[in-house]
């Protein structure tokens, strides 16, 4: 059984608070009948130059809801955020600091996460942006406490309706997460994209994405390095029919995955799709038994692609009206 009831009032111009009560009673196989809860409010003030943000949250380690989904129970959280913003509206539209803290802990008044960041944003003219920031955590797992600081910028150039470009960094402490043996590394992260509309009809979004984290107990030893490309590109025939296409490659996995998907829109409610989808990986990378005693041995003994599955799907859907 699941009841709540939720609500949204502005009280000003700028400024509004939302909330959310929900309860559950769930009876088990045994018979064990349990009780559990989700208690939600959040308030903010969105103004020129002030501008904040505060929020609690908390869900029962009892609340099931049966065919809902529930990520995570039992946790406490709290969060809160204050910027402000200067509006010189030169050549810098406007630029500010922000300040944010969270910490999140469970029933039994265990500290499991905490997080504060501070950062500065940046609008430039002609739609150019940057951010820069820098975030001291404390997380908590396989029982151990955690402390990373970690440093970041990102911005984009989005000047031209045909190109727009976008890119993040951030380095620092990050955790290997391994249920036997997790230790703090350090590590990187990092992405490029760039979208390009060279005609109304065509776009086309490619990215590069990167996260490598190395072993300080080991100085230089390397954990792993990814890289992920990805390219996606949706072409619009007439209003109702545009093919979709993603490609991507995973440099851990050896993994390529490619599909296409035509949709066509009969109308706001009717609308008809058919796919493609093939998957590839490197060939050394694939195992089975081959003896039959339950032991998976390498297949292959080459770094070429080898496809590992095929698809074709069609898909429809239609809106009944009363």
């Amino acid at each position: 059984m699941l009841g709540g009831v939720d609500g949204a009032f502005r009280l000003s111009r700028s400024r509004s608070t939302n909330f959310r009560i929900i309860g559950t009673r769930h009876r088990d196989l045994d018979g064990v009948e349990r009780d559990g809860h989700v208690y939600d409010a959040s308030i903010s003030d969105n103004g020129r130059n002030l501008s904040w943000f505060a929020a609690a949250f908390e869900i029962s380690p009892d609340f099931d809801t049966e065919v809902g989904f529930v990520r995570r129970t039992d946790q406490r959280r709290m969060t809160g955020n204050v910027s402000y913003r200067w509006w010189p509206e030169s050549w810098i539209i406007n630029w500010g600091p922000r300040l944010s803290y969270g910490r999140n802990w469970n029933f039994d008044d265990v500290l499991e996460d905490e997080n504060t960041s501070l950062g500065v944003n940046l609008d430039f003219a002609k739609s150019i942006r940057f951010s820069t920031s820098v975030s001291r955590d404390m997380e908590r797992f396989g029982g151990v406490d955690f402390f990373t600081t970690e440093y970041s910028v990102s911005g984009g150039v989005n000047t031209s309706r045909a190109l727009s470009i976008g890119g993040n960094y951030s380095a620092g402490d990050q955790i290997f997460f391994d249920l036997d043996n997790p230790f703090l590394g350090t590590g990187s992260r990092a992405g490029v994209n760039v979208t390009v509309r060279p005609f109304a009809r065509l776009s086309s979004q490619m990215n590069v994405n990167t996260s490598r984290l190395t072993d300080t107990r080991d100085v230089g030893a390397e954990v792993f390095d990814v890289k992920i490309y990805r390219a996606q590109s949706v072409l619009t025939f007439n209003d109702r029919l545009l093919m979709r296409n993603i490609t991507e490659y995973n440099t851990f996995s050896e993994e390529l995955d490619f599909n296409v998907l035509f949709t066509y829109r009969i109308n706001a409610g009717t609308v008809f799709f058919f796919g493609y989808d093939d998957h590839y990986r490197q060939a050394d990378r694939l195992e089975g038994d081959l003896d039959g005693d339950g032991i998976d041995e390498q297949l292959f003994f080459t770094d070429a692609l080898r496809r590992t599955n095929r698809a074709i799907f069609t898909k429809l859907r239609y809106l009944f009206r009363y």
